[in-house]
């Protein structure tokens, strides 16, 4: 009785000192220090679980860099990091005990909320990862999943600095903040950063809002994705800076162990972002994905827009407008240099996972409008079954195809990693401004090809596709990415229904082999 009544009376006097309605538990109240040594778990955990017995409020944390493990988030409770304040995360994996929630062995978290409702993370303080503790930054993480004699460098194509990635010590934590089934979620204008693997996950979750925040990972730490969102709805992601050692932000990723269910309804805009892999990424994932847009975006990356399957789900309604991409290659990681990149291939053995009994995936109904690209490889559309890659458009698109100082040691190659096999992984190509095989329903409307500095041997057409239904080609201008006058800026292999309108070319405008039926040429050079 004397507890209850003491811990209301400190509720009471916190109210008024605050002028809220809504309480405000201050970590420095119950025992935290923030001299970046002490750990603080058990008083900040403790405010915590004291703000969700009131019934919600406000968690406060003040100035100071305060030291802990894990904690649980719970329903109505407002996490508030003061401006140049930081939780920081333990240096010791002890500090992290295994959740009972796992997906790609990812099942040790800083904080994480699991059925939470009404939850959130705000404030200009940091959650710090604290990556130098789980990272060697001088040695370099291995390569995986490519056979070297497939590779066009065979096995001097290998990861080395100063791209990296750099090595893990053992273990790490799988996320810093992860909510799994919560519902009414905001993490608003704080600032992430060090993070040693994933950064936020929203698995399963529902109504979701991400808005100002700044993610700030090293480039080299492999993982150190921005925002992942698995098998979640409704889920909002605004005007953040993103600096990511992976994927910037990617939607169901490996997230399928937490719950099941379509990704739908996600909306991102107004972001700057910096990875290692893919700026944005859709899949792969057991689930489906589908009615997501993406807007007034900067990228910078090792491949800018990745959408693919490897199961037998299905992505589709999906709107890129408005973005600008920069890609280059980098000495290290997945990708390779693509600025958009679309593959449905089988997976194989993988995390445990099997295609087998699965049939193809499918991509529709992606639609790329407005923007402006310059990069050192082209755009790929590979599908492996046919007709799995379907409805696709591109409009009003400048690309400016630009030279590498990494050609030779890791250019000309296509990458479509993982897959069900090795030949398929990574292996010698030549490279055109866009590869498509087995697409169908690909219209094209106002794409310009432009050369910059030296070029390779490897680098071919402007546009190069194989195994297709239904292509249509309009307001082409450029040329290919040979200066030779007669090398085809279009060739054209193995397909049906080829429409091509209002194309200008710098010498040869296509050629065709292995055709089912004749290209329909209409109006090229302003000439019938």
């Amino acid at each position: 009785m004397i507890k209850q009544t003491f811990f209301l009376l400190f509720l009471f006097m916190t109210k008024l000192s605050w002028g809220s309605e809504l309480p405000v538990f201050n970590i420095s109240d119950y025992g935290a220090v923030g001299n970046g040594t002490e750990m603080n778990t058990q008083p900040i955990q403790q405010a915590i679980d004291d703000c969700a017995k009131y019934g919600g409020g406000t968690v406060y944390v003040p100035v100071g860099v305060f030291l802990t493990g894990t904690l649980q988030l719970r329903d109505h409770v407002n996490l508030y990091l003061e401006a140049g304040s930081e939780i920081k995360g333990s240096p010791d994996m002890d500090d992290y005990p295994a959740t009972d929630y796992m997906s790609e062995k990812r099942n040790r978290f800083l904080l994480y909320a699991h059925g939470a409702k009404n939850i959130s993370i705000t404030g200009r303080g940091a959650i710090n990862g604290n990556d130098s503790a789980f990272i060697d930054w001088n040695s370099v993480h291995p390569g995986c999943c490519a056979d070297p004699a497939y590779i066009r460098q065979g096995h001097d194509y290998t990861n080395r600095f100063p791209d990296g990635p750099a090595a893990i010590k053992g273990d790490r934590p799988g996320i810093l903040v992860a909510l799994i089934k919560c519902e009414q979620v905001l993490i608003k204008n704080i600032v992430i950063k060090n993070a040693p693997n994933w950064s936020v996950h929203l698995a399963g979750c529902n109504k979701a809002t991400i808005s100002g925040v700044t993610v700030d990972n090293s480039l080299l730490v492999p993982n150190a994705d921005g925002f992942d969102v698995s098998v979640s709805r409704n889920v909002l992601i605004s005007d953040c800076n993103i600096s990511a050692g992976d994927d910037g932000i990617a939607i169901s990723p490996c997230g399928d162990g937490f719950s099941a269910s379509p990704a739908e309804n996600i909306h991102v805009s107004n972001c700057h972002i910096t990875s290692r892999s893919a700026g944005i990424r859709l899949g792969w994932s057991e689930n489906h994905i589908r009615n997501c847009t993406f807007t007034n975006l900067t990228i910078h990356s090792n491949r800018g827009i990745c959408i693919n399957t490897r199961h037998n789900e299905v992505i589709e309604n999906i709107l890129f407008s408005d973005i600008i991409i920069e890609t280059r290659l980098h000495s290290g990681w997945w990708g390779s240099a693509e600025p958009i990149h679309i593959s449905e291939i089988p997976l194989g053995e993988l995390h445990g996972i099997s295609s087998e009994g699965k049939t193809n995936g499918i991509i529709r109904n992606i639609r790329f409008n407005n923007m402006l690209i310059t990069a050192e490889a082209g755009m790929v559309f590979y599908g492996h079954s046919p007709s799995s890659i379907q409805h696709i458009q591109l409009n009003n698109i400048a690309f400016r195809f630009k030279e590498s100082q990494l050609n030779k040691s890791y250019g000309g190659n296509l990458e479509l990693r993982p897959v069900f096999d090795d030949r398929l992984a990574l292996f010698k190509s030549d490279i055109p401004a866009l590869f498509m095989k087995h697409v169908n329903n690909v219209k094209i409307d106002g794409l310009s090809v432009e050369r910059q500095g030296k070029l390779e041997d490897f680098h071919t057409h402007a546009i190069y596709a194989e195994n297709f239904e239904n292509i249509a080609i309009k307001s082409f201008e450029g040329a290919s990415l040979k200066s030779e006058e007669e090398f085809p800026a279009i060739f054209l292999k193995e397909g049906s229904h080829v429409t091509l309108q209002n194309c200008t070319v710098e010498g040869k405008l296509y050629e065709a082999r292995e055709m089912k039926d004749n290209v329909q040429l209409i109006r090229v050079n302003g000439v019938d």
